[in-house]
């Protein structure tokens, strides 16, 4: 008989460089295709743009049950920068279990305490790790810990994560630029911590089986991946699922392309301003796979005639058919199949140093 496993999702959440990829790094025995910052967007701008998975499996603790198996803790290393909360807010919606990721030098900062705000309404269980205790005068690192301890202490107690553990590591000694040779200091520590607040989490296998697409890309030899978490139901190997078409994701929400190339970096663009042809209003939110194609929020929501047009383009779209949406200077092309379109204006200052994209 297999051995059983249960799995834990553990989020990791923090400040912009507190240092949560190198910490899901340190603690992590596999990563996936989307772990640990792979993408080279990510790679060029030297931040975490959007939500990686890793895991690590260890002996199951004594208060998950008797009898042989292991814990699997899933790792959704989230991004730390402002301007992605809402990908912040998706990787939160999915965690058992929250590691609050702060940088020991710099202590609570502004998206520490969003983070903060997010675990109290996705989650029961915390716990707060103080991260690059490496880069205290070693004379005075005790202290410092110490004093930090009881700085987060104040700061968690009038929450529901009051009295949750805080416990020091340096995940990257020397930081990213020091050598593999070094070893984290802490870690062993952190994942007997993490195993002793890991429960059995509720799950509702009830209902059609519905997932939501978090990935979505190409393996050479093995074609089309998408990962995502599972809403509703249950699903076995072997099974078939249905695949709806994604042009229309729901009322506030669709999917573009043929705007950007395929090389673009359309983490620049999040955060603009759209307008279809059919005149809803609409604001750009991340990418969605590698070819090119990008999401758009609908803050007003799609109207009933817009909805129909996309449905109908998309049924074309799989007859062979182009059914995306396409930007406007295309849409003269075949108008019947392409019935949406998608303008995007800004100004960009010509002596403007940092390029900044303008719109009124």
């Amino acid at each position: 008989m297999a051995a059983r496993v249960l799995n834990v999702n553990v989020g990791v959440l923090g400040h912009i460089d507190s240092g949560k990829t190198a910490l899901a790094r340190a603690l992590s025995t596999t990563g996936s295709t989307a772990a640990f910052d792979r993408a080279p967007q990510s790679r060029a701008r030297g931040i975490t743009l959007d939500l990686g998975f890793s895991c690590l499996r260890t002996a199951l603790p004594p208060q998950l049950g008797p009898g042989p198996g292991e814990l699997q803790l899933t790792l959704v290393d989230c991004p730390g920068h402002a301007s992605l909360i809402r990908t912040i807010i998706g990787g939160a919606q999915i965690i058992d279990l929250m590691m609050l990721v702060i940088d020991v030098t710099k202590g609570m900062q502004t998206q520490s305490a969003e983070c903060l705000v997010i675990g109290q309404i996705a989650c029961q269980k915390m716990v707060v790790v103080l991260n690059k205790i490496d880069l205290l005068p070693e004379g005075k690192r005790q202290s410092a810990i110490e004093k930090m301890t009881k700085k987060m202490q104040k700061t968690l107690e009038n929450t529901k994560f009051s009295g949750c553990p805080i416990i020091a590591v340096a995940a990257k000694p020397g930081g990213p630029e020091a050598p593999e040779s070094e070893n984290p200091q802490g870690i062993s520590e952190l994942i007997e911590v993490l195993k002793s607040q890991a429960y059995l989490p509720s799950r509702d296998p009830s209902g059609h089986f519905l997932m939501a697409v978090d990935h979505c890309f190409s393996i050479k030899g093995q074609g089309t991946v998408m990962t995502g978490t599972i809403l509703s139901g249950s699903v076995s190997l072997g099974d078939n699922v249905e695949i709806p078409a994604l042009k229309v994701m729901d009322d506030y929400s669709v999917i573009g392309r043929s705007l950007f190339k395929k090389e673009t970096n359309i983490q620049i663009f999040v955060g603009l301003k759209v307008k279809l042809s059919t005149g809803e209003d609409g604001i750009i939110d991340g990418g969605f796979g590698q070819s090119g194609k990008f999401k758009i929020r609908i803050p007003d929501g799609l109207k009933p005639d817009t909805k129909m047009l996309l449905t109908a383009a998309s049924k074309k779209k799989s007859k062979g058919g182009k059914g995306d949406m396409t930007k406007e200077d295309e849409s003269s092309k075949n108008d019947s199949a392409q019935p949406v379109t998608i303008s995007l204006i800004f100004k960009r200052y010509v002596f403007d140093t940092q390029k900044k994209m303008i719109q009124s």
